[in-house]
């Protein structure tokens, strides 16, 4: 083994196996024990804090110090690297820093692992990171088939679905792909969380002009996806106001016309739901003035919560 690919092997080792004991180095990587104490010596004159216990106990350990040498990456942790840069470019104040550190990212990993980098710079993110599980064999595959523009298969709850790919996108705690289904001329939002077994197809399908944001799309289509229930409230303060109260993908805020009497101060919520129960809960969460318009069936269920909420207040004999 060459001397800097040893080096390099021991980082790895100390990173995996904090507390290694220089008998043990030097069995991993088939050198002697002097060997590895001299490669030790010559990474901590690199820069890399090595810390050693001495005794039949002791060993080495990688430590913190005042400047961060070089990381070794596997591709797996470089592309888990590259989808919280991603992300980040959602979060306030940090858009430039996360931009820039993905492309020094980029510009320094194996030739390799360059498509699978630049597939993920596409993931557009919205109102923050994903937080729910999404397995690597699901978001690469389709990051790349985004990235291609080529035609994927793949289960969606349980059924065989063949689409045109066009983009990732994070809301929320959740991964979603906005693809057209093959044969249709419309776009659709899939949840990653329910999609597996991803196959290329090698081919592309054609498709209408992709949304121009892909994230409102996401954002509407979820808002007003196939729910039982349609529901419109006038809202009577201003849009604006209501905007900073409500994400995007639950409600959507549409103006009302001006008029004398409303002058900037009405508007309406428009979402769907298949619980009237938690649409109560959830307006009455807002602490809004406001009418329902439709469907007059969760005026029931909000007269219910408020009878529910006042006899919970009263005290018990």
């Amino acid at each position: 083994m060459r001397t800097t690919n040893r080096r390099l092997e021991t980082l790895a080792l100390l990173q995996a196996h904090p507390g290694i004991s220089a008998p043990r180095l030097a069995e991993r990587l088939g050198v002697t024990e002097r060997t590895t104490r001299r490669d030790v010596a010559q990474l901590r004159e690199l820069g890399y804090r090595i810390d050693g216990e001495a005794g039949r106990e002791g060993g080495y350990r990688l430590a913190s110090g005042r400047t961060m040498p070089p990381l070794l990456l596997d591709a797996d942790e470089v592309a888990a690297v590259a989808v919280g840069l991603r992300t980040a470019t959602a979060v306030d104040g940090l858009e430039t820093a996360a931009a820039t550190a993905l492309a020094k990212l980029t510009q320094v990993v194996p030739a390799r692992w360059r498509a699978r980098l630049s597939a993920l710079a596409d993931v557009q993110a919205r109102s923050g990171p994903s937080r729910r599980r999404t397995g690597r064999d699901v978001l690469v595959p389709l990051a790349l088939a985004c990235r291609a523009r080529e035609a994927v298969r793949f289960r969606h709850s349980g059924r065989p679905v063949d689409v045109q790919p066009h983009r990732l996108v994070t809301l929320r705690d959740n991964w979603y792909l906005v693809a057209c289904p093959r044969g249709t001329e419309r776009w659709r939002v899939y949840a990653l969380d329910r999609i597996e077994q991803v196959q290329p197809l090698g081919t592309r399908y054609p498709a209408p002009e992709p949304p121009e944001d892909s994230g409102a799309f996401v954002s509407d289509a979820l808002a007003h996806g196939p729910w039982r229930h349609r529901i419109r409230v006038r809202v009577y303060t201003s849009a604006d106001l209501v905007r900073e109260l409500v994400d995007p993908s639950v409600a959507a805020v549409v103006n009302v016309e001006d008029t004398e009497d409303t002058e900037d101060t009405e508007c309406e919520l428009h979402f769907g739901t298949d619980d009237l129960d938690w649409a109560a809960r959830w307006l009455a969460y807002l602490n809004l003035d406001l009418d329902v318009i439709e469907p007059a069936a969760l005026v029931d269920r909000m007269h219910a919560l408020g009878r529910w909420l006042l006899s919970a207040r009263e005290p018990r004999p």
